[in-house]
């Protein structure tokens, strides 16, 4: 088969310009009235100026179109893009219209080779051997790195101090008088007592919870209710 694109891109704008009408898929081509090819013929001749290429699709579109689809897709209906696979150049195809490449003058060739050069990266100098020993030699610097120290020193003792300051309180340690009321009755003191009449006017008492419960034995709480309600 050849590739014929001139074939290719007169039917396409046959297809084109026959948008609407019929289609025959037996002969690959538009189906179209007499009427209309006779002024379409009369207008592509005055358009041109030139026997119009259509006629020749007016009973049977070109040979192999699925193929001619696959290759010349991309090709404007103009002709005046894209050529077969193989061929060079196209008949219809200008160079009219190509734009020259500018040529870069010596300055324009010397900023692009300064933009395509890596900058040197920048290291961080480390201090020599020489430079520490000056340092420790220095009773200025040696001064000057003690005033350094307690600075930061000073500061770690303020930064805790505040912080221990803004730190929550600690948990009340003192029981609470239901606590103290279960330590009572296991220590074996009975309500509608006089003992027990004591302690309820105790038990309000922080402190004396606080005493009572760091109490061991039950012995011991017992006692010093007893020594309390003898007073």
């Amino acid at each position: 088969m050849g590739c014929n694109k001139n074939d290719y891109v007169f039917f396409m704008e046959l297809k084109n310009e026959a948008t609407g009408l019929g289609w025959d898929d037996a002969k690959r081509t538009v189906v179209c009235p007499q009427e209309w090819w006779d002024e379409h013929v009369v207008r592509c001749q005055e358009r041109t100026g030139k026997k119009c290429n259509h006629l020749k699709f007016k009973r049977e579109g070109p040979k192999h179109l699925e193929d001619l689809h696959v290759i010349f897709h991309k090709v404007h209906v103009t002709g005046a893009s894209a050529s077969c696979a193989g061929d060079i150049s196209s008949d219809e195809s200008s160079d009219d219209n190509a734009v020259p490449l500018k040529k870069l003058d010596d300055s324009d060739e010397m900023k692009l080779a300064s933009l395509k050069k890596p900058k040197a990266s920048k290291k961080r100098k480390q201090p020599s051997i020489k430079n520490e020993e000056k340092e420790e030699k220095s009773p200025f610097l040696r001064l000057y790195k003690q005033t350094c120290e307690k600075i930061e020193s000073g500061v770690e003792k303020i930064t805790s101090s505040v912080e221990a300051s803004l730190a929550p309180p600690p948990t009340n340690l003192v029981p609470t008088i239901s606590e103290v009321m279960k330590l009572v009755k296991d220590c074996g003191v009975k309500e509608k007592t006089a003992l027990m009449h004591t302690t309820l006017t105790l038990i309000v008492k922080p402190d004396f919870r606080e005493i009572f419960s760091f109490l061991e034995t039950k012995e011991g709480r017992l006692d010093y209710l007893a020594r309390e309600h003898q007073k």
